[in-house]
């Protein structure tokens, strides 16, 4: 079974509660033990314990199978390149990471860190922080390449695709058709716009599946809301997990931690938000 998280952004008290409650006896008597870590990225900025955060991330992937991928802001970081809405205590503490702290995102031969999206074949899962698509393929009209990558990328609100200085905005069906290039009967698991979303794909037609009345359940000393989702064999879908440390949310206010399950037998996902 695999545990998944996006947008911890540094927030070590968020990290921490995902890891106590999916760990815990109670949950794992439910719904099964861990096997695996899907970090879907931004583990660093906006929050104040990115050393804590890396650290605790090193010791997940000693002891479990981790897909990991990178985010716009861990990006920002690791290439020096400036995004709003981290604050000055924030700021400081990511000048104080080492190399070493910084190690658990490798270094690739071109220089560049980390993996801009993993595909495994064997669960037909496409893991990604933004979306899907190939930069190459996107037309540009504008002005900073960087917005393009899939680390930027957004699934779009509207009924059109466009770019804006949150990023370039896909359309699902785009997402959908990319996957289909790689795999069959997939899921697409992203994260970065910090809310959660649930899309179906089943031939050509495309259905929002997002289920608005969660199932409240407590877990320990935790009351969580779930939604789950049976996975049609003969489908594809795009999960958006939402935001896993609460220090991220730029907007202030009551923000809780998400985060997502997968079982391969049968196929369901399960996503989770503290109340």
């Amino acid at each position: 079974m695999d545990l998944i998280f996006s947008d911890i952004h540094a927030d070590i008290d968020g990290l921490e509660t995902i890891l106590k409650i999916a760990f815990s006896t109670e949950f794992e008597g439910k719904y099964g033990k861990i096997s695996r870590i899907i970090n879907l990225g931004d583990l660093l900025e906006r929050g104040t314990n990115p050393k804590e955060v890396l650290q605790k991330m090193q010791d997940l992937s000693k002891a479990y199978p981790t897909i990991s991928v990178m985010g716009n802001h861990d990006e920002g970081v690791l290439y020096e390149k400036s995004i709003s809405g981290s604050s000055y205590v924030s700021i400081k503490a990511h000048e104080l990471l080492s190399e070493q702290d910084l190690e658990f995102f490798h270094q690739n031969k071109d220089g560049t860190f980390g993996e801009q999206q993993v595909i495994d074949k064997q669960n037909k899962l496409l893991c990604v922080h933004g979306g899907p698509l190939d930069p190459q393929k996107i037309t540009k009209d504008g002005d900073d390449p960087w917005l393009y990558q899939k680390t930027w990328q957004r699934l779009s609100e509207e009924n059109n695709e466009f770019y804006s200085y949150y990023g370039y905005h896909y359309k699902a069906s785009s997402a959908f058709e990319e996957g289909k290039a790689n795999l069959d009967n997939f899921m697409i698991l992203c994260g970065h716009q910090h809310m959660e979303a649930a899309i179906r794909q089943t031939k050509n037609e495309i259905t929002n599946i997002w289920s608005f009345q969660p199932i409240t359940e407590k877990i320990e000393s935790f009351v969580i809301q779930k939604r789950e989702f049976e996975i049609d064999k003969n489908s594809n879908y795009l999960f958006r997990v939402g935001l896993g440390g609460p220090q991220g949310h730029h907007n202030g206010g009551f923000a809780k931690p998400h985060f997502g399950l997968i079982q391969h037998d049968p196929k369901k996902i399960i996503l989770f938000g503290l109340g």
